[in-house]
């Protein structure tokens, strides 16, 4: 992660939309932030810009989908932090459907590399989650968002599938390159800094999401810590 060229891009947006200035770092245990002019120091949490969610949580919002029952999401990774992956996918789940958890229930493989998760949110809507950091390095992420209704059903990737697609595909003699369009503004940034950047562009743009997601992200390390109890002790979780 190239923290130098992150805040080049902030800096880049918040000059062409005259937002206040700030500057992203990198905080204890690896978390990345945002500080303002003020001082105020904001965790970011990029999947909530992030456009394939952002369209998902239109489709619950809007209420396309109706009589939601079910979210079903996995993650795998590999390497990574497994309670980030977690605290990632219940703010995700509490975000999408702006309701928070109400139990949980969860099992982990011995090395604490892999958990499955049953809850429910506080609205009793069914919540499976599967995550692990065990796939072999250098292959891309899987993960899939599923929102399962009486009527419909909307997914963050294209259907049967679990890897993201990509805009261009290209083959030669050196082998196979891809290209994505994520962004028009932010040139020369992995797809994940671009979403940082545009997380802390959010934040400095509306001040008040600041504590929001700071409240969010010290929710969402309660619901990480709870998967470890659970998984120690057998029994379910209630918040």
């Amino acid at each position: 992660m190239n923290i130098k060229k992150m805040n080049e891009g902030l800096a880049f947006l918040t000059e062409k939309y005259s937002v206040p200035v700030g500057k992203i770092f990198m905080g204890a245990d690896d978390v990345v932030k945002v500080q303002d002019g003020a001082g105020q120091e904001t965790i970011l949490l990029p999947w909530r810009v992030e456009r394939r969610f952002v369209e998902l949580k239109k489709m619950v919002t809007g209420k396309i989908l109706e009589g939601v029952s079910t979210l079903r999401f996995c993650s795998i990774t590999p390497g990574g932090n497994l309670r980030k992956q977690l605290e990632r996918e219940f703010d995700l789940a509490v975000w999408l459907m702006d309701v928070p958890l109400k139990t949980l229930f969860a099992v982990c493989s011995k090395d604490l590399s892999a958990a499955n998760i049953v809850a429910k949110l506080q609205n009793d809507y069914n919540f499976s989650l599967e995550c692990s950091n065990k796939l072999p390095q250098g292959s891309e992420v899987i993960d899939r968002h599923e929102i399962i209704a009486r009527r419909g059903v909307a997914s963050d990737r294209v259907v049967d599938s679990q890897v993201p697609q990509s805009s261009i595909y290209m083959y030669n003699d050196k082998g196979e390159q891809r290209y994505t369009d994520v962004d028009s503004e932010l040139f020369g940034l992995s797809t994940d800094e671009i979403w940082l950047v545009r997380a802390a562009f959010a934040v400095l743009d509306k001040p008040a999401l600041s504590k929001i997601w700071n409240a969010a992200a010290a929710q969402m390390s309660v619901y990480a810590k709870a998967v470890f109890e659970s998984d120690q002790t057998m029994l379910p979780q209630s918040f």
